[in-house]
């Protein structure tokens, strides 16, 4: 009894592990190692397109953000969203249950993937700021007029 407790408590502490290392929430570029994250091409007119993918709304604009104000240099740009979903795959089937133990049942579920958010970025010149004070600008009298003479 003991001997079984404890492979099943090793085999369960193996999937795990197993699952953690397969998929890691940090941001940084999607991969193959990791799903979530980012990804972005540069476009014909200088912008950007970015696309993240992270575990949550709130995940995703930070993720977006981030990378925005990497690739600008600041935090001065502007962002058009125009893809925000979260896949949904419908799986169904059939299995016997404590419900109708002999002949089963039929069965949907529905499994959520990850938020996918993309976009448009165009970053924005800062301001040019004053390099020194304006000159002032001298302005020669007229020349006095020559005596007359009579």
């Amino acid at each position: 009894m003991f001997r079984s407790m404890t492979t099943r408590i090793g085999t369960a502490l193996v999937a795990v592990s197993a699952l953690a290392g397969c998929v890691t929430n940090v941001y940084g570029p999607i991969s193959e190692r990791s799903q979530f994250g980012y990804a972005d091409t540069r476009n014909a007119d200088g912008s950007y397109t970015v696309r993240v993918v992270a575990a949550s709304p709130v995940q995703a604009h930070e993720y977006w953000d981030r990378r925005a104000a990497e690739l600008c240099g600041s935090t001065t740009f502007r962002k058009n969203i125009f893809r925000a979903e979260i896949p949904v795959v419908t799986t169904s089937g059939y299995a016997v249950n404590a419900y109708n133990p002999a002949y089963g049942s039929s069965y949907q579920q529905d499994v959520y993937g990850a938020l996918i958010m993309e976009g448009y970025l165009h970053c924005e010149a800062a301001a040019a700021e004053p390099t020194a004070a304006p000159a002032e600008t001298v302005v020669d009298p007229p020349p006095a007029a020559a005596p007359t003479q009579p």
